[in-house]
């Protein structure tokens, strides 16, 4: 069912949003920012999602697990990882189609 699907995905962004909050307070300066940026970045994927702008995955990622990969210190924060793995995957295998 195609809200269930956004429901599910507004979920796990929430849930990356949560992770990001806590590893601004345990990363540097310079991770901070960036996860700062990446916070907006998602928060812009939330609003997408629940206006019903976000395009679906046709099988592609979301961008999620690359933005975390781009920093050794961000991948070792597992909490974080997960999180932004959870979105990416279940966007690319469940949200192929939103009907």
């Amino acid at each position: 069912m195609i809200l269930d699907k956004r429901k599910i995905l507004l979920k796990k962004m929430k849930k990356l949003i949560e992770e990001i909050d806590k590893a601004i307070l345990i990363v540097g300066d310079d991770k901070k920012e960036y996860l700062y940026r990446f916070k907006s970045v998602v928060n812009q994927l939330i609003k997408k999602t629940k206006d019903g702008t976000l395009p679906p995955s046709n099988g592609g990622l979301i961008g999620t697990m690359r933005a975390i990969s781009e920093y050794d210190r961000l991948t070792s924060i597992s909490e974080l990882y997960d999180a932004a793995v959870d979105v990416d995957l279940f966007y690319s295998k469940e949200c192929c189609k939103w009907k």
